[in-house]
Parts: C-alpha cells; sequence; structure tokens
C-alpha cells in the first residue's frame, strides 16, 4: 500500500516542510550550508548522513526517520508528522474536553489492538505500536492510576 509520502513532489520547489524544518534546525544551532553543521544533526539524531542530506534535499522521509529527528533534536512528533503531510491536525484532535485521554463508555480497559485502532495507526504500523504498548506496559510505565489517566493497555 503507497502512502502519501511516498509520492515525490514534482513542482521543482522547495515542500514548505522543508523550509520551515530548515529554519527550526537553524535556530536550534545547526549550520545546514556546511558539512559540520549536517554531521552534527547526523550524530546528535543519530541519522546516517545519506538520510540527512535526503531529508534536506526535501525528498520522502519515513515515520521512523521523523520519530528519530524528532528524539535527537527536541522537535515534536506532532509538529514534524503534520508538516511532512503524514498526518493532519484532525488526526491528534479529540472530541471533548481533555487532551490525552480516551473515553471507554463500557468501563472495560482497551486492548492495545483497539488502542492502535482508536488512534489511528496505519495498519502496517499497528504491530510494532502494539508490541511497543506491551513493553511500556511491562517496565511498569502504565500503573493504570497516573494522574493523567487514560486508556491502559492490556496484554
Amino acid at each position: 500500500m503507497r502512502r502519501r509520502d511516498d509520492e515525490i513532489e514534482s513542482t521543482g520547489e522547495r515542500p514548505q516542510w522543508l523550509v520551515w524544518l530548515t529554519g527550526v534546525l537553524t535556530d536550534k544551532g545547526y549550520d545546514l550550508e556546511r558539512r559540520g553543521g549536517r554531521a552534527q544533526l547526523a550524530q546528535d539524531t543519530g541519522l546516517s548522513g545519506g538520510i540527512i542530506t535526503r531529508l534536506l534535499a526535501g525528498e520522502p522521509v519515513s515515520y521512523e526517520t521523523l520519530l528519530t529527528l524528532s528524539r535527537g533534536t527536541g522537535i515534536p512528533v506532532v509538529d514534524l508528522l503534520i508538516r511532512t503531510g503524514k498526518a493532519t491536525e484532525e488526526d491528534f484532535s479529540l472530541s471533548g474536553e481533555g487532551f490525552g485521554q480516551f473515553g471507554v463508555q463500557s468501563g472495560k480497559r482497551l486492548t492495545p489492538e483497539e488502542i492502535a485502532v482508536a488512534a489511528g495507526v496505519p495498519e502496517e504500523d499497528q504491530s510494532w505500536f502494539v508490541t511497543m504498548l506491551r513493553r511500556l506496559k511491562r517496565s511498569g510505565i502504565d500503573d493504570g492510576d497516573s494522574p493523567a489517566g487514560g486508556a491502559a493497555a492490556e496484554g
């Protein structure tokens, strides 16, 4: 199945997300016009130089690349996903007042698979998502009584 990001932009212009991203990275101190700045970005994020080059050329990037970039630079992954067109703002908005919680009318705990569907995780990424939720549960991240609330994963 092809995703939206598989389509290469044919306008010849720099994509808007790239203009935004280079501005953010420059504000964070990366001199992207010099090899040293790109090398530092690669080192800070753990991404290869080739991936950094492709990213800064405006080529489509994977979700995993954006997640790694987010972790290494502190740029919110939500911003990266929305700006690159992999998600929309509506993908992250929930009905109701509170952000970060899903209401479960039945009162039963959601399974990791149900959480993946409710969160809108693409079908091809659901297995990975479920595995990560289960690992978080085993490591004690989800105690079910946290002040943040939310749906807890069974498994």
